[in-house]
């Protein structure tokens, strides 16, 4: 059981850093360049469509990474306990800095672009920084 619930929870996070890096490398900055006019509708759209491909793999991710900190051996307890520390911070993060930065920016303060990108590099280097930790803890655990 464990082998399967780390490749859910080292898939699920590879799966995030990915999206998170597309985010803030290609979409966020390309947001910016969004006119006045447009960005309303545009950030309403993104938030939609993002949340269907991300929540369902954050979920994953939480629930897997949860479950395995319970069931971890002492031996591979530190990385994993960094890992979870990241996953909780790439949540925080999200829902209490990116998502009202999106709200405000969907009602029309495209000004805060800029302090989204910002505050997603926190996101990106939590979940890229988790990634090598959880396969470490993996490794440690099942050899």
């Amino acid at each position: 059981m464990s082998s399967f619930v780390f490749i859910l929870a080292i898939s699920s996070n590879a799966f995030m850093a990915g999206v998170i890096w597309l985010i803030q490398v290609v979409h966020y900055p390309l947001l910016g360049e969004v006119g006045k006019d447009s960005i309303v509708r545009i950030s309403v759209k993104h938030q939609k469509l993002i949340t269907r491909v991300v929540v369902p793999a954050m979920v994953l991710e939480a629930l897997a990474t949860g479950y395995l900190f319970l069931l971890i051996p002492r031996n591979a307890l530190l990385p994993s306990v960094f890992a979870c520390l990241l996953l909780m911070l790439a949540i925080l993060v999200t829902a209490f800095k990116a998502v009202p930065l999106h709200s405000r920016i969907a009602r029309g303060e495209s000004h805060l672009i800029s302090e989204l990108l910002r505050v997603n590099w926190v996101r990106t280097a939590a979940w890229t920084l988790k990634l090598p930790l959880t396969a470490l803890a993996a490794q440690q655990t099942l050899s």
